[in-house]
């Protein structure tokens, strides 16, 4: 079986090292070196939550977990109409966050050096023309420009997502919070912030992520500020909405002003074949799901994705199936309804909590977490199985 893999984004690598391990031919094309990747600019801090860790670590992902930065306690805190509801919960196995620029040429060079291929090449649309007649599989994993452009969205599979201003920054030397929880997850009308303990080139810091609602009415909306300005905003807005969180982040210091970004995030499904020429390209990762920053899924989902796959795919060329529209697009079908749509849970559940009409039952369920550890380990875990958590809490 002859792979080429498009991008060296997170879903791509796992797809990549999954197919390689089991005996697949397989190249990655990327426009950038490692090198280039690691002097790239900031992005978005991501979650390994227990369950993609795990499928990491049978891979030998796990490079970093000698590190002190793997978390596995999370605070719950939600601020509504003026009451605010606060509990701490266990995953029951631990998490990582690795910045985006240490994790991905880390891996990118630990493919080649296992035997995996690796092309710097920036990837066009008549290229991808030539190679569908060269490789078994084309899989695009990029979301941007034009190869992105080649898989139109799929009105029929919503994800009860909304459009998000992130704007983050990492910082060094912030207290501890009175929970003493190793991730902190503030949910206020219009925003979402995550406080996450992260490996970065120079060691760990915490990385503070807004993810907020569009609008000139938000004071968390950066949109049209200055990357280098995220600080100084988030330093006197704060305060006024979260002051707890307000004052240890003013107390904190500032790691690098080139780890600071603001970017628009809008979520959507895409359709996951596209025709090209005589042949097909298969779109995964971001180029055919990008979720919403404020659930916290985005590379636990990559990982769940990339890895199963690469397994769907061994399976099915052992058994003599040929990798047709029919095959990709019935993957992407079982893909949606067990891994990704119940990502859905947490923008519903987001909602729901800041609505005008949200569930007594929810209001109940949050009031038992702050009083049954027990129940508040079970919502957290949440988290790593999105589809237990709509099971669990009433949202509509």
């Amino acid at each position: 079986m002859k792979v080429l893999i498009v991008g060296a984004g997170l879903t791509g690598l796992v797809l990549a090292h999954r197919l390689l391990s089991q005996g697949a031919d397989v190249t990655v094309a990327t426009a950038r070196t490692s090198d280039e990747l690691r002097r790239g600019s900031a992005q978005m801090t991501q979650l390994t939550l227990p369950t993609a860790l795990g499928m990491e670590r049978t891979l030998k992902l796990d490079m970093w977990e000698q590190e002190p930065h793997l978390f596995q306690t999370v605070s719950m805190n939600v601020t509504r109409a003026g009451q605010t509801f606060g509990f701490t919960g266990n995953l029951g196995a631990a998490g990582a966050a690795v910045e985006p620029r240490v994790k991905l040429p880390d891996l990118l060079e630990y493919f080649e050096d296992r035997g995996g291929k690796v092309s710097i090449h920036g990837i066009t649309v008549s290229d991808l023309s030539y190679f569908t007649r060269m490789f078994d599989a084309t899989i695009v994993t990029v979301g941007a420009g034009e190869l992105g452009q080649l898989f139109h969205t799929d009105h029929s599979r919503p994800l009860a997502a909304e459009q998000q201003v992130v704007s983050q920054v990492y910082l060094h030397h912030l207290p501890v919070p009175e929970s003493g929880a190793d991730v902190e997850v503030y949910s206020i009308e219009g925003a979402e912030i995550y406080v996450v303990p992260i490996l970065t080139s120079y060691g760990i810091a915490h990385s503070v992520m807004v993810a907020a609602r569009p609008g000139r009415e938000n004071p968390l909306d950066l949109s049209g500020e200055r990357a280098r300005d995220v600080h100084g905003l988030l330093s006197t807005r704060l305060p006024h909405l979260l002051p707890q969180l307000g004052e240890r982040f003013r107390d904190a210091e500032m790691a690098d002003p080139r780890d600071a970004l603001i970017t628009t995030v809008s979520p959507v499904v895409r359709t996951p074949v596209a025709h090209l020429g005589g042949g097909i390209v298969v779109g995964a990762g971001d180029t055919v799901v990008t979720t919403e920053p404020r659930t916290g899924q985005g590379w636990s989902l990559s990982t769940k994705l990339g890895f199963e796959t690469a397994d769907r795919m061994v399976v099915h060329h052992k058994n003599g199936g040929a990798f047709d529209e029919a095959f990709f697009s019935g993957m992407f079908s079982d893909l949606w309804e067990s891994r990704i749509r119940p990502t859905a849970a947490f923008s519903q559940l987001i909602n729901a909590v800041h609505s005008d009409n949200t569930p007594p039952e929810l209001l109940q369920a949050m009031d038992q977490a702050a009083a049954d550890p027990a129940f508040a380990n079970t919502w957290v875990r949440g988290f790593d199985d999105p589809a237990a958590l709509a099971q669990m809490l009433p949202m509509t």
